[in-house]
């Protein structure tokens, strides 16, 4: 038995266990062995049971002396009230409690003896934990792997308790011959724990060699990390760019058009991205700035130096709001410049009409115009941020429990009572497939077998909802669409009549590249591993994207002649447009790019990996400029940043006004009432923002639709107007039209102003229930205001008075430095609020943590660097061992930015 053993070929763990073990992921017997514990329990000896509350989890054991079931109205609580062994006069029992939670009240009983997990907490004279982590302690011949010694305690699922996942895992390590970690480590790194390290890891000695091992497991994951970061910057480089060489002259002219002047900061990052346009290997650059900081005219006369020598430049924008919002201040700034411009969106395609929302020659009260050349204007919230789930792999025959933005999925969908499908309906299933590709979805692979469909898919952005949200494709009406449109088509091919596919099956959710790849060519692959067909056969019902491309390129060439001939031969056509702005739509609405140059990327996290690639892919390579509005922690720029060139404006632009932040409780707002009022009477405006649209019974939040009367009333008699998700797209043009020409006062809304506004009249945002919102969210609606040159406040309105919600909000009052804020978020949140390592294409941690770990990230990133840059192609005998740890990316499709 090795670590490549499968676990279903280990006869004495039985059936169930297996498809337990299944939904946490864990298939080999590596699989399982590298299941870490996400923490230990010293049980050893315990501590005596507290008198007092506790701030932190504890673990305790005792006996059950008494367990009782109460209900309260539709409530069941269960309680069991421990004693710790030894007990003397001054001893308090613990009683535990659970609510709803019918099941634990079978588990446990009078007796029995008890480990528990969790914060202490006084009512009355009893002290309490809610829902504690338990274990009951058996005393059989496995007592000694449950307890008097350091335990592990792991992730768990239904049907697989600690007790029995613990016992696998003990079994496994005394039948395994070698348990080594499987990442080698140079010199530097290692510290003498290499051997046994998975023994050590699981059940460790003691605590001195538990945070050893820890630390060698984890450098481990991120030496991988760095040097996989290390090879894409090296491919990168190695690509086939284009020299921007000119005068700069277009950039000089519009630098000096500017009423204001480049910061120093500015100037050091325009040189910066003017150096690597000039040289041949591809720019890969992060720009990252606050609200307001000028990232937006770096990226302007970074275009048209690429405008100059004779290239396209594409901005891509996540939301159509954010890409009208630059197309019209491209037009504002570059027409004089005889610049030409086009707007792609899903929604929008033209090259010269002003925008409904951005009309030009209008007077705005206290700006003779768009000030600040739409910098600073925040990304909408296009999706919720989660925590990216670990090891989710989906059962077959059911849809995920939950779907997540630009998230790619393998399926397969197999035909009713494995009906065969003829070579016409295989033809008829793939068009299918193909049919939605670039509408709805997109389509990496697809096979179909006679029997059943293997394909993988990414859904797309299908509308906003209320709140103003991007609502993506899901699955549910995806396979509907799939199955029925192909369905129909089939019966009438075939002549015959009834259900043609069964329930689709998710193989899996993809959450890395590596495993992209893997099913990617496992799909590509299976008629002939599966014998569907035979070696050196051609099968026709096997599609990918490359597919597509070769039918447009039918005699590919060499890129750098390519790129030669192409410029040799190219003609000035006067009607294409020099800069190409748009959403996602840029990708795939028929937009040709005759030769692109720069592609910037504005809100960059908003894109899947796929999206990122498709624009920047081609050949030659265009030179990538990334921008993000939200400043990244430190930790970040050297993990899923890393292979990007990082460039930071930090100094404001002067002349902006000073923010002043404002923390209220609910029975202080007529205090912020009063001054917003004074403010108004000097001819100045507000914002009013509320979490939600209509009340809501499960949320203890005001609503922006029930605020927005009391709030006529309270500020008569100013003009006030309500703008959320819901209002009709003419409406809500009109609305901010209004409010924008300074006729609209007060603006009563939802986030839906987070992007695309920017009125330097506006010197009053008032957040009522801010916490809930995250810090980065609520630092970009206060930057709504702060644009002009008046003094601005943010009001912060809230009754909740947790020591959780006064330490989030006191960050913005104490602060306005976007940097300073994006490391206390880091610090509150951690990161896996932060980072949607699914779409960052970098091996998943399984025990390193961001920042817990940032010493140990930064010794294994320079330990990789040292490394390669000795020995850039790992030929010497001592370091080809290393050449394992990084994945070769050359012709993926799914090579990506970042």
């Amino acid at each position: 038995m090795d670590l490549d053993t499968s676990l279903e070929e280990l006869t004495w763990i039985p059936r169930p266990r297996i498809l337990a073990l299944r939904r946490l992921a864990l298939e080999t017997v590596g699989d399982l062995l590298r299941h870490y514990p996400r923490r230990h329990e010293d049980r050893r000896e315990f501590r005596e049971f507290p008198r007092e509350e506790t701030i932190s989890p504890v673990c305790l054991c005792g006996e059950v002396a008494k367990t009782r079931l109460m209900r309260f109205g539709g409530r069941k609580i269960f309680e069991a009230v421990l004693e710790e062994s030894g007990a003397h006069a001054l001893s308090q029992p613990l009683t535990c409690r659970w609510f709803n939670l019918h099941y634990i009240q079978k588990m446990i009983a009078t007796g029995q003896q008890l480990v528990v997990f969790g914060r202490v907490k006084r009512k009355g004279p009893r002290l309490l934990i809610d829902h504690p982590e338990f274990e009951v302690i058996e005393d059989d011949e496995e007592i000694l792997i449950h307890f008097r010694r350091i335990t592990p305690i792991y992730p768990a699922t239904e049907g697989l308790s600690q007790r029995v996942l613990r016992g696998l895992i003990f079994r496994l390590l005394e039948q395994v011959p070698v348990a080594s970690a499987d990442v080698p480590l140079p010199a530097s790194l290692s510290n003498g724990e290499d051997e046994n390290a998975l023994r050590k890891i699981h059940f460790p000695q003691d605590s001195e060699q538990l945070r050893k091992v820890r630390d060698h497991l984890v450098l481990g994951e991120f030496f991988r990390m760095q040097m996989q970061i290390a090879a894409a910057r090296a491919e990168n480089s190695a690509r086939v760019g284009c020299r921007h060489q000119s005068r700069g002259l277009l950039a000089e002219q519009f630098i000096a058009a500017l009423p204001f002047a480049f910061t120093s900061a500015q100037q050091r990052v325009f040189s910066e991205v003017k150096h690597d346009l000039q040289v041949a290997s591809p720019m890969n650059r992060l720009l990252q700035g606050d609200v307001g900081s000028g990232k937006t005219v770096v990226a302007i006369a970074a275009m048209l130096l690429a405008v100059e020598s004779g290239s396209q430049a594409a901005l891509m924008a996540p939301t159509q709001i954010l890409a009208e919002q630059h197309y019209a201040v491209l037009r504002n700034w570059l027409d004089p410049l005889g610049i030409r411009i086009a707007l792609r969106t899903g929604a929008r395609q033209e090259d010269n009409a002003p925008l409904p929302l951005f009309a030009r020659g209008r007077e705005i009260p206290g700006s003779a115009r768009v000030s600040r050349v739409g910098d600073g204007v925040t990304r909408s919230r296009t999706f919720s941020q989660t925590d990216e789930g670990r090891g989710e792999r989906y059962s077959h025959r059911r849809l995920p429990h939950f779907e997540k933005p630009w998230a790619i999925y393998a399926v397969t969908i197999g035909t009713k009572k494995r009906r065969c499908l003829s070579p016409k309906a295989r033809a008829i299933a793939l068009d299918a497939l193909r049919y939605f590709h670039t509408k709805r979805y997109e389509l990496f692979a697809a096979c179909v077998i006679p029997d059943h469909v293997h394909f993988l898919i990414q859904p797309w952005p299908k509308e906003n909802d209320d709140a103003g949200n991007v609502v993506f494709w899901s699955l549910k009406e995806l396979l509907h669409s799939i199955k029925s449109y192909s369905a129909h088509a089939i019966n009438k091919a075939e002549r015959e009549r009834g259900v043609v596919w069964e329930k689709e099956r998710f193989d899996r959710y993809i959450r890395s590249e590596p495993d992209l790849i893997e099913k990617f060519n496992y799909i590509l692959r299976n008629p002939w591993d599966s014998g569907v067909a035979r070696q050196n056969e051609d099968y026709p019902w096997v599609w990918a994207q490359e597919d597509d491309r070769r039918k447009e390129r039918p005699f590919p060439r060499d890129a750098e002649t390519s790129t030669r001939d192409a410029r040799a031969t190219r003609k000035d056509d006067d009607s294409a447009p020099h800069i190409i702005v748009g959403t996602h739509a840029l990708l795939y609405e028929g937009v040709n790019f005759t030769n692109l140059g720069l592609a910037v990327i504005d809100e960059q996290h908003k894109f899947g990996v796929a999206q990122r690639a498709k624009l920047t892919s081609r050949e030659p390579a265009p030179d990538v400029l990334v921008m993000t509005a939200t400043p990244i922690p430190r930790t970040l720029t050297m993990t899923i940043y890393g292979d990007l060139e990082i460039s930071t404006i930090d100094e404001m632009p002067r002349g902006r006004g000073e923010i002043i932040t404002h923390l209220l409780t609910g029975d202080q707002l007529g205090e912020a009432i009063a001054f917003l009022r004074e403010q108004l009477s000097d001819g100045r405006q507000a914002y009013i923002i509320y979490p939600l649209i209509d009340e809501s019974e499960k949320l203890e939040a005001k609503a922006a639709a029930k605020e927005f009367e009391i709030w006529q009333e309270r500020l008569r008699p100013f003009r006030c107007e309500l703008l959320h998700g819901r209002v009709a797209s003419p409406d809500k043009q009109s609305i901010m039209q209004r409010f924008r020409v300074g006729e609209t006062k007060a603006l009563i809304s939802t986030t839906v102003i987070e992007v695309g506004v920017d009125i330097p009249n506006a010197t009053v945002m008032l957040i009522e229930n801010p916490e809930r919102f995250g810090l980065s969210q609520l630092h970009q609606l206060r930057g709504r205001v702060g644009r002009g040159a008046h003094t601005s406040h943010c009001w912060l309105v809230s009754s909740d008075k947790s020591t959780e919600t006064i330490t989030k909000l006191s960050v913005l009052e104490n602060t306005t430095n976007g940097f300073e804020i994006a490391e206390a978020d880091w610090e509150l949140r951690g990161p896996g609020d932060l980072l949607g390592t699914a779409q960052s294409g970098l091996p998943e941690l399984k025990l390193g943590d961001l920042r817990r770990d940032a010493a140990l990230m930064r010794k294994a990133r320079q330990a990789a660097l040292e490394l390669l840059e000795n020995d850039p192609g790992l030929d010497r005998p001592e370091n080809q061992r290393f050449r394992d740890l990084i994945v070769e990316r050359q012709g993926q499709t799914f090579s990506h930015v970042s």
